[in-house]
């Protein structure tokens, strides 16, 4: 009589996989898709396997001593990218420089106020038609889009004109299939996190997703959707197959 007790099965352990290289081809899948599509949109789309080398394509795509402008973004931060351009000899404007009236009149935390209202405002308008405009996506869609949301506008105003030069570095964790998911992962994963960072206890973090709040504190005010290249628009797009930002 068979007995199922009887046979010597191996361990669960033995089932072994390469779990990283998987999920590494699956990024490369994504991202060699959404570039794909960002070219047919007429971006100037570039796909990247390791952050590494979307440093490098970045730092290639900016001339020596450019004014340039940045969004937060914390996919720069985990790229060192600001102390590459001011090897370059770039100046670089931080976005928590770049401050509009609100945070000069109230004192947000986390801006820092250089000088008068006059300097504050002559440093914001640099920012927004610098030679270089750099920021990161809350979201790309597989077929080519860009989404952003935000909470003031001056990362929006920066990605959208101004500047001689657009760029903006994603990682392939911020793929989502169409527009609807990725409204979606903006609103449950990037903006929940954003909260965190900036220790802000909002009602989405308390219910695990977006209740459309009308807390004055959130950051879900403005939302763009880049469909396709701007006219008469340098604009550049870099996926990284990695895990880079919220």
């Amino acid at each position: 009589m068979f007995d199922i007790r009887e046979i010597a099965f191996p361990p669960l352990s033995d089932a072994q996989f390469d779990r990283e290289g998987i999920r590494k081809k699956h990024m490369v899948q994504q991202g060699q898709i959404a570039v794909k599509n960002l070219l047919k949109n007429d971006f100037s789309a570039h796909f990247c396997e390791s952050a590494s080398d979307a440093l490098q394509t970045l730092l290639s795509l900016i001339p020596p001593s450019s004014l340039v402008g940045c969004g937060d973004s914390h996919t720069l931060f985990a790229l060192n990218a600001e102390d590459a351009l001011n090897e370059m000899n770039c100046t670089v404007i931080p976005h928590t420089c770049a401050v509009n009236g609100n945070a000069f009149d109230q004192n947000v935390p986390g801006y820092t106020i250089l000088g008068d209202r006059k300097i504050t405002r002559e440093i914001l308008r640099s920012y927004l038609v610098a030679d270089v405009f750099l920021l990161s996506a809350n979201a790309v869609t597989l077929d080519g889009q860009i989404v952003n949301i935000d909470g003031a506008g001056n990362r929006i105003a920066g990605s959208i004109y101004g500047s001689d030069r657009i760029i903006v570095i994603a990682g392939a964790n911020k793929i989502a299939r169409d527009l609807p998911a990725a409204l979606d992962r903006i609103h449950d994963v990037a903006a929940q996190m954003n909260n965190i960072k900036y220790e802000k206890e909002m009602p989405c973090n308390k219910a695990g997703y977006c209740v459309d709040c009308r807390d004055s504190r959130r950051d879900c005010n403005i939302t763009s959707i880049i469909h396709k290249q701007p006219e008469e628009s340098d604009f550049h797009v870099i996926i990284v197959a990695e895990e880079l930002g919220f």
